[in-house]
């Protein structure tokens, strides 16, 4: 290899990194030209500071350095002096690095001297966030690049004037930058930076708020990295936090360790990794973890000179600290002095941490933290008019909590009510469901403060207005698609081939370890593709009590609503033209009644006594209901109960045991079910999966008794088969194993023919059936998440437009099932609706205890 070709290996490496390296490595073994040797070193080392092998990397440029000066070329010394400075400051040594920048810049003219502009604007923008003289040293470098026609550093210096735009808060400008940069890239064959750029893209969206965008970039190049063997610990950092901002905790959590144990890391990427790991598992509630990491990245960054993105690590650890309850006056002195640096700084963390030391402010007893509270309660509330939703709804919350130490309770609601309008906007953003129920959590403590208010105003129709503005939103959306792409098709058919495979291979003993390690994998590239669905932009239809009112008025029914308000419940009982609001008692001691009650509802399935299910049913109607109980002076009963109350066997409480009642996530859903027409098609349609011990034995006594009925059962029961039949019916009962997943609520599944059935799979139709009745085990189990969101099969089925779902909540006996199912579809054939069917087969098992405890185990979700 001659001059010219090494010249051209180092301008190049970028494109295959591996590949430089192993043409450099040759040429070393061969060569006793100094300066060509000198520039192999020069390309190695570059390639090992990409590994994150810095130590090995410094020992390479040290030898290029010294090569170099050997030929006695200003130019070439100058050159490799610059790539030390760079890679110096990614170790860490900000400061020796940029001394050598610095010379290098003075040694230099022309397009040598622009291409070290380029790497001390990089070592100025991502490592010292010092942006304005970034796009000064880029802007010079550029018209160098203009005029010589130099693509490869003129897409670099695009790309990282994109960057530095971006962190000026020009983020149309970043765009722009970005797109000019990629399609250069391309034109050249770079895969590595147009992965970058790629990744870079992601990150504009995601600073704009489109969440789903970001997903799909960082997908996109995160694929792009994997195809050509590449790493990037900055991507796995920007997935992280795009993964937090959807609540997906332990998708963050993994993706950070799978960077942090993947490979050899920078001392920069480790500190940037600690950071997002800090901020992964204070949302996942590990505060320990989250201490100790945010400390160890507060330290490095200090030691690298990173000043701005210290300022994240130090807000941290204070907030992991004031969530573990430390007192508050030494937390308050620190976070005093984060929020004069990031003032100084205009740091993004600048609202978090003013409302952070508000917090811990007003736990301080002094009138100058009464003063401090207030003064950046007043600052933070400037942000209410951030074009990012997520800031936006910060800024109102602090205006609300500033009126609120005002004793200003309608300034309250009115602040309240346009934080969650903005995160409104964000929801309605995201296609995936499960995105929408998680972010719903952003809007957790805006909901709770103005419920707190709206209740001390003693107003109830205000307080069952306040209680419905946040509840359940996310199953309100309408659906983002009505298909699933090719690609995630595949994937659900792939992940039921492998169920079936882990499935014989446990019939036939065989060791399933590799198998059960494959499943993640295969359900993680569902959810990839699933959060990067767009949505419809359509927020939740407006709440209205006089609605409500009207509608039970006309169904001669009441509404009970439970809510729960700094640990204590209370009932707002909706009905004859009026609502009235009660205090009930302790939340704890509601949840100690549930609990006791599912425990009697088991043991009586399998044989006790009855007498403990009727201690239990009258204990939890005092703990639940209290003295509302006196107000339910109709024959029919909506009750709409908190997703922490969602598994309550109301069946059991004696006030509901002779009347025909639903249960609901949220009072505006209700309305939706209730208003639902059913189909023209009046198909009733039932599905018999393998492996009951019953054989769904209801069914063909049922379907007997039926003309329109259509049975799937044995081999021909297979998904796809069950999706279609599934399509616009009247009435599906699906008798078939069920699985509740509380790790991951939309992978619960039916056993069918050919392998689960999951509740992705049921997003696929696009018409749902009007009614469902799922007589398995648990089969109305569902997972509270977010803010007073639900997610699991039947919560799915309800939010897709299904007018009601009838499954059970607890364990139920197989045989006390199918009298119990026989007895239900009765009364469905005669006209009744599922609360009075479902009543009539509680009053017909009343004469057995198990039959009892069955049917009381069944509940009716939707209408």
């Amino acid at each position: 290899m001659d001059r010219d070709d090494a010249e051209e290996l180092l301008r190049t490496l970028f494109a295959d990194p591996a590949g430089a390296r192993r043409r450099a490595e040759t040429v070393l073994a061969t060569t006793d030209d100094a300066a060509v040797a000198s520039l192999a070193h020069q390309t190695i080392g570059i390639v090992l500071r990409d590994l994150g092998e810095t130590d090995a990397s410094l020992e390479q440029l040290r030898e290029a350095l010294r090569l170099a000066k050997s030929t006695g070329e200003s130019e070439r010394v100058a050159d490799v002096r610059a790539t030390w400075g760079a890679s110096l400051a990614t170790a860490g040594r900000t400061s020796e690095g940029l001394v050598q920048l610095d010379r290098a810049i003075e040694e230099l003219d022309g397009v040598r001297r622009a291409t070290v502009l380029v790497r001390r604007a990089w070592v100025l923008s991502v490592l010292l966030s010092r942006f304005e003289e970034s796009v000064l040293d880029l802007r010079r470098a550029g018209q160098v690049f203009a005029e010589v026609g130099d693509p490869v550093w003129e897409a670099r210096a695009l790309n990282l004037e994109g960057y530095a735009r971006a962190g000026l808060g020009d983020l149309a400008a970043a765009g722009r930058a970005f797109e000019a940069s990629g399609a250069l890239h391309e034109e050249l064959g770079n895969a590595f930076d147009l992965a970058g750029t790629i990744h870079n893209l992601g990150f504009v969206a995601f600073l704009a708020g489109d969440l789903p965008l970001a997903f799909s970039r960082y997908a996109d190049a995160a694929a792009r990295l994997e195809g050509i063997g590449v790493t990037s610990p900055d991507l796995a950092v920007d997935r992280c936090v795009a993964y937090l901002a959807g609540g997906l905790a332990a998708d963050a959590l993994d993706v950070v360790h799978q960077a942090l144990t993947g490979r050899p890391v920078q001392a920069r990427e480790r500190a940037d990794l600690l950071v997002a790991l800090a901020e992964a598992a204070l949302a996942s509630g590990d505060l320990a973890r989250a201490c100790e990491s945010a400390d160890e990245a507060a330290r490095m960054l200090r030691s690298q000179g990173r000043r701005v993105r210290g300022l994240r690590a130090l807000l941290l650890s204070i907030w992991a600290r004031a969530e573990d309850e430390q007192p508050p006056g030494p937390l308050l002195v620190r976070v005093e002095a984060l929020v004069d640096e990031a003032r100084g700084e205009r740091a993004p963390e600048l609202v978090q941490a003013l409302l952070l030391g508000a917090r811990l402010a007003s736990r301080v007893r002094s009138a100058r933290a009464a003063g401090l509270a207030d003064a950046w309660l007043a600052e933070a509330a400037e942000h209410r008019h951030s074009a990012v939703p997520t800031t936006r709804a910060l800024g109102w919350l602090a205006l609300a909590r500033r009126r609120e130490r005002a004793g200003n309770s309608t300034g309250v609601l009115r602040a309240c009510g346009r934080g969650l309008q903005a995160l409104d906007d964000h929801q309605a953003s995201l296609g995936s469901h499960e995105l929408r129920a998680l972010v719903s959590g952003q809007g957790a403590e805006l909901a709770a403060l103005a419920t707190r208010t709206a209740l001390d105003s003693r107003r109830p129709r205000s307080l069952l207005r306040w209680a419905e503005r946040w509840r359940a939103t996310a199953l309100t959306l309408p659906p983002a698609t009505q298909d699933h792409d090719a690609a995630t098709g595949a994937d659900l058919a792939a992940l039921r081939a492998h169920h079936r495979r882990l499935a014989q291979a446990r019939a036939e003993g065989e060791s399933t370890e590799r198998l059960e390690q494959r499943t993640p994998r295969l359900e993680r590239a569902v959810r990839e593709r699933l959060i990067q669905e767009r949505g419809t932009g359509t927020t939740s239809s407006y709440f209205s009590a006089d609605a409500l009112l009207a509608a039970l008025a006309q169904d001669d029914a009441v509404l009970l609503e439970l809510l729960e308000v700094e640990g204590h419940l209370h009932v707002l009982v909706a009905g004859h033209g009026r609502v009235r609001q009660h205090a009930v008692g302790g939340a704890s001691a509601a949840r100690a009644a549930v609990d006791f009650a599912r425990f009697a509802l088991r043991q009586t399935v399998r044989g006790a006594s009855s007498s403990r299910l009727e201690m239990a049913g009258a204990r939890l109607e005092r703990a639940l209901l209290g003295p509302a109980v006196r107000e339910l002076r109709a024959d029919r009963v909506v009750v709409c109960a908190p997703s922490t109350l969602q598994d309550v066997p109301w069946g059991l409480l004696p006030a509901l045991a002779r009347r025909a009642f639903t249960t609901t996530p949220s009072a505006r859903l209700w309305l939706r079910a209730r208003g639902a027409q059913g189909p023209q098609d009046a198909r009733r349609v039932f599905l018999v999966g393998p492996g009951l011990a019953s054989g769904g034995a209801e069914v063909p006594v049922v379907a007997s008794q039926d003309d329109r009925a259509r049975i799937l059962t044995g081999s021909g029961a297979t998904v796809e088969a069950s999706l279609a039949a599934l399509e616009g019916a009247d009435l599906v009962h699906v008798a078939a194993h069920g699985h509740f997943r509380s790790d991951s609520p939309l992978f619960s599944s039916l056993d069918m023919a050919d392998g689960p059935l999951v509740v992705h799979d049921l997003q696929r139709l696009r018409r749902p059936p009007h009614r469902v009745v799922l007589s398995a085990c648990e089969s109305g189990v569902m997972q509270p998440v977010g803010a007073h969101e639900l997610l699991g099969l039947a919560s799915a089925l309800l939010s897709m437009g299904t007018a009601g779902v009838v499954s059970s909540l607890a364990e139920v006996d197989d045989a006390a099932t199918v009298e119990v199912m026989v007895a239900l579809h009765r009364g469905l054939r005669e006209g009744s609706g599922l609360g009075e069917a479902l009543l009539a087969a509680r009053d017909q098992a009343a004469r057995e205890p198990v039959l009892a405890a069955t049917a009381a185990s069944f509940t009716v979700l939707g209408a």
